[in-house]
Protein backbone atom coordinates (compact mmCIF):
# COMPACT_ATOMS: atom_id res chain seq x y z
CA UNK A 1 0.00 0.00 0.00
CA UNK A 2 1.29 3.39 -1.04
CA UNK A 3 0.98 6.07 1.72
CA UNK A 4 1.76 9.57 2.27
CA UNK A 5 2.77 12.77 4.60
CA UNK A 6 -0.19 14.96 5.60
CA UNK A 7 0.88 18.75 4.91
CA UNK A 8 3.93 20.38 7.02
CA UNK A 9 3.36 21.05 10.62
CA UNK A 10 5.48 24.34 10.39
CA UNK A 11 8.35 25.96 8.41
CA UNK A 12 10.90 27.71 9.68
CA UNK A 13 12.20 30.07 6.75
CA UNK A 14 11.89 33.52 6.93
CA UNK A 15 10.12 35.66 4.32
CA UNK A 16 13.12 37.31 3.17
CA UNK A 17 14.26 33.68 2.28
CA UNK A 18 11.17 32.00 1.11
CA UNK A 19 11.10 34.10 -2.40
CA UNK A 20 14.44 32.20 -3.38
CA UNK A 21 13.99 29.15 -2.09
CA UNK A 22 10.30 28.18 -3.71
CA UNK A 23 12.14 25.73 -5.88
CA UNK A 24 13.33 23.47 -2.31
CA UNK A 25 9.80 22.93 -1.59
CA UNK A 26 8.43 19.47 -0.96
CA UNK A 27 4.68 19.51 -0.95
CA UNK A 28 2.48 16.73 0.62
CA UNK A 29 1.69 16.17 -3.06
CA UNK A 30 5.74 15.62 -4.00
CA UNK A 31 6.05 12.86 -1.29
CA UNK A 32 4.82 9.12 -0.45
CA UNK A 33 6.05 6.52 1.34
CA UNK A 34 6.50 2.80 0.48
CA UNK A 35 6.67 0.09 3.07
CA UNK A 36 9.22 -2.36 3.37
CA UNK A 37 8.39 -6.29 4.01
CA UNK A 38 11.42 -6.68 5.98
CA UNK A 39 10.68 -3.00 7.97
CA UNK A 40 11.05 0.68 7.71
CA UNK A 41 9.70 1.90 4.26
CA UNK A 42 11.11 4.10 1.43
CA UNK A 43 10.45 7.68 0.78
CA UNK A 44 10.10 8.84 -2.50
CA UNK A 45 10.50 12.46 -3.16
CA UNK A 46 9.46 14.20 -6.56
CA UNK A 47 12.88 15.19 -8.04
CA UNK A 48 12.45 19.02 -9.13
CA UNK A 49 14.59 21.50 -10.96
CA UNK A 50 16.83 23.11 -8.35
CA UNK A 51 16.79 20.20 -6.11
CA UNK A 52 20.68 18.48 -6.26
CA UNK A 53 20.30 16.31 -3.20
CA UNK A 54 18.04 15.20 -0.27
CA UNK A 55 18.37 14.85 3.69
CA UNK A 56 16.62 13.85 6.45
CA UNK A 57 17.30 15.14 10.18
CA UNK A 58 16.05 15.21 13.86
CA UNK A 59 14.07 18.84 13.47
CA UNK A 60 14.25 21.53 11.87
CA UNK A 61 16.96 24.46 12.31
CA UNK A 62 16.97 26.41 15.48
CA UNK A 63 16.07 29.76 14.06
CA UNK A 64 18.15 31.31 16.72
CA UNK A 65 21.01 29.26 15.80
CA UNK A 66 21.58 27.81 19.27
CA UNK A 67 20.69 24.09 18.53
CA UNK A 68 22.14 22.42 15.54
CA UNK A 69 20.27 19.47 14.13
CA UNK A 70 22.10 16.38 12.71
CA UNK A 71 21.21 14.11 10.09
CA UNK A 72 19.55 11.09 10.74
CA UNK A 73 21.51 8.21 10.37
CA UNK A 74 20.71 3.93 10.05
CA UNK A 75 22.68 1.96 12.27
CA UNK A 76 23.35 -0.65 9.38
CA UNK A 77 24.32 -0.62 5.42
CA UNK A 78 21.68 -0.38 3.35
CA UNK A 79 22.13 -1.08 -0.40
CA UNK A 80 19.36 1.76 -1.41
CA UNK A 81 21.92 4.97 0.52
CA UNK A 82 24.41 2.88 2.15
CA UNK A 83 26.61 4.52 -0.27
CA UNK A 84 25.41 7.78 -0.56
CA UNK A 85 28.10 10.36 -0.10
CA UNK A 86 27.56 13.10 2.48
CA UNK A 87 29.70 16.43 2.19
CA UNK A 88 30.49 18.60 5.16
CA UNK A 89 32.59 21.86 5.30
CA UNK A 90 34.23 20.69 1.68
CA UNK A 91 35.06 17.25 3.14
CA UNK A 92 33.27 14.33 2.02
CA UNK A 93 31.87 12.10 5.78
CA UNK A 94 33.63 8.56 5.54
CA UNK A 95 31.31 6.16 5.53
CA UNK A 96 33.89 3.34 6.72
CA UNK A 97 32.97 4.40 10.41
CA UNK A 98 29.60 3.59 10.09
CA UNK A 99 27.64 6.83 9.14
CA UNK A 100 24.83 5.51 6.94
CA UNK A 101 23.23 8.84 6.45
CA UNK A 102 20.03 9.31 5.68
CA UNK A 103 20.26 11.00 2.17
CA UNK A 104 20.07 10.78 -1.36
CA UNK A 105 21.65 12.77 -4.88
CA UNK A 106 21.08 10.32 -6.79
CA UNK A 107 17.52 9.62 -8.43
CA UNK A 108 15.41 6.70 -10.24
CA UNK A 109 12.54 6.42 -11.85
CA UNK A 110 9.59 6.31 -8.93
CA UNK A 111 6.51 3.56 -9.89
CA UNK A 112 4.66 5.88 -8.77
CA UNK A 113 5.19 9.18 -9.94
CA UNK A 114 6.29 7.82 -12.72
CA UNK A 115 9.18 10.18 -12.99
CA UNK A 116 12.34 10.90 -11.75
CA UNK A 117 12.57 10.83 -7.99
CA UNK A 118 14.88 10.96 -4.83
CA UNK A 119 14.69 7.42 -2.50
CA UNK A 120 15.71 7.11 0.98
CA UNK A 121 15.79 3.64 2.81
CA UNK A 122 14.14 4.91 6.41
CA UNK A 123 14.59 1.80 9.02
CA UNK A 124 12.51 2.14 11.88
CA UNK A 125 14.77 3.12 14.41
CA UNK A 126 17.34 5.68 13.32
CA UNK A 127 19.86 7.89 15.51
CA UNK A 128 21.56 11.07 15.14
CA UNK A 129 24.70 13.18 16.46
CA UNK A 130 27.91 11.96 18.16
CA UNK A 131 29.08 10.90 21.70
CA UNK A 132 31.23 14.52 21.65
CA UNK A 133 27.38 16.46 21.19
CA UNK A 134 23.76 15.60 21.26
CA UNK A 135 22.79 12.12 20.12
CA UNK A 136 19.74 10.04 20.21
CA UNK A 137 17.55 7.22 18.59
CA UNK A 138 14.56 7.62 17.41
CA UNK A 139 11.89 5.05 16.47
CA UNK A 140 10.27 6.22 12.93
CA UNK A 141 6.63 5.55 12.91
CA UNK A 142 3.15 7.27 12.57
CA UNK A 143 3.05 10.49 14.33
CA UNK A 144 6.63 11.10 13.83
CA UNK A 145 8.29 14.54 12.79
CA UNK A 146 10.56 13.98 10.12
CA UNK A 147 12.19 17.22 8.42
CA UNK A 148 13.33 16.67 4.89
CA UNK A 149 16.09 19.13 4.41
CA UNK A 150 16.19 19.74 0.65
CA UNK A 151 19.60 21.00 -1.32
CA UNK A 152 20.47 23.00 -4.10
CA UNK A 153 23.67 21.27 -4.72
CA UNK A 154 24.37 17.53 -4.33
CA UNK A 155 25.62 15.22 -1.41
CA UNK A 156 23.90 17.90 1.50
CA UNK A 157 26.19 20.60 0.42
CA UNK A 158 25.50 23.66 2.60
CA UNK A 159 27.52 25.52 -0.11
CA UNK A 160 24.15 26.30 -1.67
CA UNK A 161 20.86 27.46 -0.61
CA UNK A 162 19.23 24.38 1.08
CA UNK A 163 15.42 24.59 2.87
CA UNK A 164 13.73 22.44 5.34
CA UNK A 165 10.33 20.84 4.97
CA UNK A 166 8.65 19.56 8.44
CA UNK A 167 6.31 16.96 7.95
CA UNK A 168 4.31 14.26 10.24
CA UNK A 169 4.85 10.94 9.21
CA UNK A 170 0.68 9.96 9.22
CA UNK A 171 0.43 7.14 6.21
CA UNK A 172 -2.52 8.35 4.68
CA UNK A 173 -3.49 6.92 1.47
CA UNK A 174 -1.87 8.61 -1.51
CA UNK A 175 -4.87 9.43 -3.47
CA UNK A 176 -5.83 8.71 -6.27
CA UNK A 177 -5.00 4.64 -5.71
CA UNK A 178 -6.48 1.86 -7.45
CA UNK A 179 -8.92 -0.64 -6.02
CA UNK A 180 -6.94 -3.43 -3.18
CA UNK A 181 -9.39 -6.22 -3.43
CA UNK A 182 -7.52 -8.85 -2.76
CA UNK A 183 -6.20 -6.79 0.58
CA UNK A 184 -9.41 -6.11 1.78
CA UNK A 185 -9.91 -9.89 1.75
CA UNK A 186 -7.03 -10.57 3.37
CA UNK A 187 -7.91 -8.44 6.50
CA UNK A 188 -11.10 -9.99 6.29
CA UNK A 189 -9.53 -13.34 6.13
CA UNK A 190 -7.29 -12.78 8.92
CA UNK A 191 -10.52 -11.47 11.66
CA UNK A 192 -12.71 -14.32 10.37
CA UNK A 193 -9.90 -17.18 11.04
CA UNK A 194 -9.93 -15.48 14.78
CA UNK A 195 -13.56 -15.63 14.81
CA UNK A 196 -14.41 -19.17 13.13
CA UNK A 197 -11.65 -20.99 15.43
CA UNK A 198 -13.12 -19.42 18.52
CA UNK A 199 -16.78 -20.41 17.98
CA UNK A 200 -16.93 -15.95 17.96
CA UNK A 201 -18.03 -13.46 15.42
CA UNK A 202 -16.38 -10.97 13.02
CA UNK A 203 -18.07 -7.71 12.26
CA UNK A 204 -16.73 -4.70 10.20
CA UNK A 205 -18.07 -1.69 11.54
CA UNK A 206 -17.87 1.60 9.41
CA UNK A 207 -16.79 3.72 12.71
CA UNK A 208 -15.99 3.62 16.02
CA UNK A 209 -19.82 4.60 16.69
CA UNK A 210 -20.97 1.95 14.86
CA UNK A 211 -18.84 -0.39 16.19
CA UNK A 212 -20.77 0.57 19.95
CA UNK A 213 -23.59 -0.82 18.65
CA UNK A 214 -22.30 -3.90 17.52
CA UNK A 215 -20.82 -4.61 20.78
CA UNK A 216 -24.76 -3.70 21.71
CA UNK A 217 -26.24 -6.46 18.89
CA UNK A 218 -23.70 -9.17 20.15
CA UNK A 219 -24.21 -8.65 24.21
CA UNK A 220 -28.32 -8.79 22.98
CA UNK A 221 -27.59 -12.33 21.55
CA UNK A 222 -24.80 -13.50 24.35
CA UNK A 223 -27.17 -16.24 26.59
CA UNK A 224 -27.09 -15.55 30.67
CA UNK A 225 -27.06 -16.11 33.22
CA UNK A 226 -23.58 -14.26 33.54
CA UNK A 227 -21.17 -12.79 31.52
CA UNK A 228 -17.70 -12.03 31.40
CA UNK A 229 -16.45 -9.94 28.96
CA UNK A 230 -12.94 -8.29 27.84
CA UNK A 231 -12.56 -5.00 25.41
CA UNK A 232 -9.28 -5.74 23.10
CA UNK A 233 -8.43 -2.13 22.25
CA UNK A 234 -5.75 -0.89 19.61
CA UNK A 235 -4.73 2.75 21.13
CA UNK A 236 -2.42 3.56 18.06
CA UNK A 237 -3.17 6.92 16.89
CA UNK A 238 -5.42 5.83 14.15
CA UNK A 239 -8.03 5.12 16.35
CA UNK A 240 -8.27 8.77 17.74
CA UNK A 241 -11.66 9.56 16.50
CA UNK A 242 -12.72 6.01 17.01
CA UNK A 243 -11.28 5.65 20.49
CA UNK A 244 -13.47 9.00 21.47
CA UNK A 245 -16.66 6.96 20.64
CA UNK A 246 -15.60 4.02 22.54
CA UNK A 247 -14.97 6.34 25.38
CA UNK A 248 -17.87 8.12 25.41
CA UNK A 249 -20.61 5.67 24.63
CA UNK A 250 -19.82 2.39 25.87
CA UNK A 251 -20.67 2.64 29.20
CA UNK A 252 -24.29 3.99 28.38
CA UNK A 253 -25.32 1.37 26.24
CA UNK A 254 -23.88 -1.19 28.33
CA UNK A 255 -26.09 -0.21 31.18
CA UNK A 256 -29.08 -0.71 29.18
CA UNK A 257 -27.72 -4.56 27.98
CA UNK A 258 -27.17 -5.37 31.98
CA UNK A 259 -30.32 -5.73 33.57
CA UNK A 260 -30.87 -9.63 31.78
CA UNK A 261 -27.52 -10.54 33.52
CA UNK A 262 -27.31 -11.95 37.37
CA UNK A 263 -23.81 -11.40 37.23
CA UNK A 264 -21.51 -8.61 34.50
CA UNK A 265 -18.29 -7.73 34.79
CA UNK A 266 -16.10 -6.28 31.81
CA UNK A 267 -12.19 -6.08 31.37
CA UNK A 268 -10.24 -3.90 29.63
CA UNK A 269 -7.09 -4.62 27.28
CA UNK A 270 -5.09 -1.70 25.42
CA UNK A 271 -2.42 -2.59 22.70
CA UNK A 272 -0.08 -0.80 20.82
CA UNK A 273 3.35 -2.41 19.03
CA UNK A 274 6.31 -3.29 19.50
CA UNK A 275 8.76 -0.34 20.65
CA UNK A 276 5.85 1.90 21.33
CA UNK A 277 4.89 3.11 25.09
CA UNK A 278 3.66 -0.33 26.13
CA UNK A 279 2.56 -3.44 23.77
CA UNK A 280 -0.27 -4.33 25.69
CA UNK A 281 -1.57 -3.07 28.79
CA UNK A 282 -4.72 -4.54 31.17
CA UNK A 283 -7.03 -3.46 33.68
CA UNK A 284 -8.84 -6.75 35.56
CA UNK A 285 -12.69 -7.74 35.69
CA UNK A 286 -14.41 -4.94 36.92
CA UNK A 287 -18.29 -4.93 38.11
CA UNK A 288 -18.84 -0.88 38.90
CA UNK A 289 -19.56 0.42 35.58
CA UNK A 290 -17.88 4.03 36.80
CA UNK A 291 -14.67 2.38 37.54
CA UNK A 292 -14.74 0.93 33.60
CA UNK A 293 -15.69 4.51 32.77
CA UNK A 294 -13.14 5.86 34.45
CA UNK A 295 -10.23 3.98 32.45
CA UNK A 296 -11.96 4.51 28.93
CA UNK A 297 -11.69 7.96 29.88
CA UNK A 298 -7.83 7.84 30.60
CA UNK A 299 -7.48 6.11 27.61
CA UNK A 300 -4.46 8.14 25.08
CA UNK A 301 -3.80 7.29 21.96
CA UNK A 302 0.12 7.45 19.80
CA UNK A 303 2.39 5.87 18.10
CA UNK A 304 1.73 3.05 15.65
CA UNK A 305 4.84 2.47 13.44
CA UNK A 306 3.30 0.61 10.84
CA UNK A 307 0.39 -0.98 9.36
CA UNK A 308 -0.14 -4.26 10.96
CA UNK A 309 -0.02 -3.91 15.30
CA UNK A 310 0.02 -6.26 18.07
CA UNK A 311 -2.88 -7.11 17.24
CA UNK A 312 -2.58 -11.04 18.77
CA UNK A 313 -0.55 -9.71 21.54
CA UNK A 314 -3.58 -7.94 22.75
CA UNK A 315 -5.71 -11.10 22.09
CA UNK A 316 -2.99 -13.03 24.49
CA UNK A 317 -3.10 -10.99 26.92
CA UNK A 318 -6.94 -11.11 27.49
CA UNK A 319 -7.06 -14.89 27.74
CA UNK A 320 -3.98 -15.21 29.31
CA UNK A 321 -4.30 -12.71 32.64
CA UNK A 322 -8.27 -12.55 33.25
CA UNK A 323 -9.38 -15.03 35.99
CA UNK A 324 -12.50 -16.16 33.94
CA UNK A 325 -15.18 -17.58 35.80
CA UNK A 326 -18.84 -16.98 33.94
CA UNK A 327 -20.51 -19.41 31.63
CA UNK A 328 -20.29 -16.64 28.82
CA UNK A 329 -16.73 -16.05 27.91
CA UNK A 330 -16.56 -13.11 25.22
CA UNK A 331 -13.67 -10.98 23.71
CA UNK A 332 -14.40 -8.31 21.41
CA UNK A 333 -11.52 -7.39 19.98
CA UNK A 334 -11.79 -3.30 18.28
CA UNK A 335 -9.13 -2.06 15.91
CA UNK A 336 -8.12 -0.78 12.26
CA UNK A 337 -5.13 -2.93 11.31
CA UNK A 338 -4.03 -6.01 11.03
CA UNK A 339 -2.00 -8.28 13.28
CA UNK A 340 1.90 -9.08 12.02
CA UNK A 341 1.68 -11.51 9.55
CA UNK A 342 5.27 -12.96 11.48
CA UNK A 343 5.46 -13.41 14.75
CA UNK A 344 7.69 -10.58 16.00
CA UNK A 345 7.90 -11.88 19.95
CA UNK A 346 6.89 -15.16 21.45
CA UNK A 347 2.94 -14.87 20.87
CA UNK A 348 1.47 -16.85 17.86
CA UNK A 349 -1.70 -16.74 16.81
CA UNK A 350 -2.09 -20.39 17.64
CA UNK A 351 -1.31 -19.96 20.93
CA UNK A 352 -4.50 -17.35 20.99
CA UNK A 353 -6.34 -19.75 19.10
CA UNK A 354 -5.46 -22.87 21.56
CA UNK A 355 -5.75 -21.09 25.21
CA UNK A 356 -9.58 -19.48 24.09
CA UNK A 357 -10.75 -22.58 23.39
CA UNK A 358 -9.43 -24.29 25.97
CA UNK A 359 -11.03 -21.26 28.27
CA UNK A 360 -14.22 -21.69 26.65
CA UNK A 361 -13.58 -18.01 25.59
CA UNK A 362 -15.13 -17.11 21.56
CA UNK A 363 -13.38 -13.78 20.27
CA UNK A 364 -15.18 -11.35 18.47
CA UNK A 365 -13.15 -9.00 16.31
CA UNK A 366 -14.80 -5.64 15.07
CA UNK A 367 -12.62 -4.16 12.00
CA UNK A 368 -13.02 -0.33 11.39
CA UNK A 369 -11.91 1.57 8.09
CA UNK A 370 -8.32 1.94 8.38
CA UNK A 371 -7.13 5.55 8.46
Amino acid sequence: MKVQFLIPVFILISLSYAAAQDALQILPGDAYIELVPDGGFSLWIKAKDGIGSIMLTDSSRDPDGREDSFTLRSFDYNEVNGNEKRLLNGEFLDSEKGYYFLIDSTTERSPVFEEEAFRIYVPETVTYGYPWSREGQLAIGRGSWLNIRAFEKPFGDYDGLYRDNPFILNMKELPPLPPVPMEVEEEEGVFDEMASRTEGEFNIAEDGDDAVDKIADLLDRTPGPDIDLVLVVDTTVSMKDDVSFIRNKLVPIVKTKIASFEEFRIGLVLYRDYKEEYLTRHFQFESDLSIVQGRLNRITVAGGRDLPEAVYEGLYDAVENFDWKASSRLIIQVGDALPHEEPRGAITKEMVFDEARALGISIFPILLPAE
